[in-house]
């Protein structure tokens, strides 16, 4: 593990950098999710490699997305491999030996640019932690296990980190989907501003969700200060869905296929699928269906003609 000294400084650089980078001025309020049906994609598994980015077909992923009638994406920069599938400046300061696991290629702001020219708006997925398949990655961010507090190291890189992807994105980005949220003891009220204040650069009013795990105890869980959004993570949904007692916008989000990201038929009936939909608005709520996409960015085509015809408008 690298001294604190010369982490401080890569630190202090990191901030400098970013205060240094052209923004948009004030944060602007970004377009909140229309309640009812959206989409997550658990891009860039660990089976693909960071050069396949260049494969990945925007207008193609987006236009599938608008035939589904998704109202928001939940989309994932990266997960606990070290791979992220944008650059992001603070991280090539503080860890510049993790630059080759970062594409040049900024895809999400190709896909938050698609989705807002067709009204759908874009939520950002990231672990809570460093990842944690990578340990040289881990070492150098200052972070341990996830199951263990965060050192205030960690909070504060991790906070820059963040701020960056934030600011690039700005109002394009609707949200952040926080994984992994599951030891939260330790951070202090500065740690919690300084995170909170970094998932908002750029785009105040963001919808931020903490998942600090599955099912009925946890999905409506509030895991951070700054959070508003239900986590909404529940492998088998009730047969209804009701709001639980909350200060948190409702959600619900479920792997459409056996599990997260799997290439498999669909768990659920389209009468299912519709209902939850329906019962997500009425409580101007989420329902989110995670979907899997091969490395060009494509849907199952039977999954696609199923969402099609569970949101198709009624004929007058």
């Amino acid at each position: 593990m690298t001294s604190f000294m010369p982490f401080a400084m890569r630190l202090l650089a990191a901030l400098a950098l970013l205060a240094a980078l052209p923004t948009a001025g004030h944060a602007q309020p970004s377009a909140p999710p229309v309640p009812g049906f959206g989409v997550m994609v658990h891009y860039l598994p660990d089976k693909q490699s960071i050069g396949e980015i260049r494969r990945f077909d925007v207008e193609a992923f987006a236009s599938s997305l608008a035939e589904m009638r998704a109202s928001h994406l939940i989309l994932t920069l990266g997960q606990n491999n070290g791979q992220y599938i944008a650059p992001n400046a603070a991280l090539e300061v503080l860890c510049p030996s993790s630059a080759a696991n970062r594409s040049p290629r900024d895809l999400p702001l190709e896909i938050g640019r698609a989705l807002r020219s067709r009204g759908i708006t874009l939520i950002l997925y990231l672990p809570f932690r460093a990842p944690q398949g990578d340990r040289a990655l881990m070492d150098c961010l200052g972070d341990v296990s996830e199951q263990e507090p965060p050192p205030a190291r960690f909070i504060a890189a991790w906070s820059s980190v963040i701020r960056d992807w934030s600011e690039r994105y700005g109002v394009l980005a609707s949200g952040w989907w926080f994984d992994g949220t599951y030891n939260t003891r330790g951070i202090t009220p500065a740690g919690w501003e300084m995170l909170c204040g970094a998932t908002r650069a750029g785009a105040a009013s963001r919808l931020l969700a903490f998942n600090a795990g599955e099912g009925a105890e946890r999905f409506s869980a509030k895991s951070a200060p700054c959070q508003n959004l239900m986590a909404g993570e529940y492998m088998q949904p009730p047969a209804h869905l009701s709001r639980p007692p909350s200060e948190l916008t409702f959600h619900v989000l479920t792997p459409l296929g056996a599990s997260w990201g799997r290439e498999s038929p669909a768990r659920f009936t389209a009468a299912q699928l519709r209902d939850w939909i329906s019962e997500a608005a009425a409580a101007n709520g989420l329902f989110t269906l995670d979907m899997p996409i091969d490395a060009t960015g494509r849907f199952l085509p039977a999954h696609v003609a199923l969402m099609k015809s569970v949101t198709a408008r009624s004929k007058p």
